[in-house]
């Protein structure tokens, strides 16, 4: 196998023949949304449960999602210029 897996590989992203490069571009957005969204609702659902179980109050919730919020913001600029801007 050498090397790293795939790296220049016929999975790889490096060079998507012209054909191809609209639906991998709209790939690249779906995941980015994926990504941000699957990682929102694991913040929203993981707060509710602690708060169902009473393993957390309001105030601990609120210093949570003080915290959280801005790794998401900070997950979806990152992901945002590895699927769009261009090397």
């Amino acid at each position: 196998m050498g090397g790293r897996w795939n790296v220049g590989g016929v999975l790889s992203m490096s060079e998507i023949p012209a054909e191809f490069a609209e639906f991998a571009k709209q790939k690249q957005q779906q995941l980015v949304v994926n990504v941000l969204s699957s990682s929102a609702a694991g913040v929203v659902l993981a707060n509710l449960a602690a708060l169902v179980a009473g393993d957390a109050s309001l105030a601990v919730l609120g210093q949570i999602l003080q915290t959280q919020v801005p790794l998401i913001a900070l997950t979806a600029v990152v992901s945002f210029l590895a699927a769009f801007v261009k090397r």
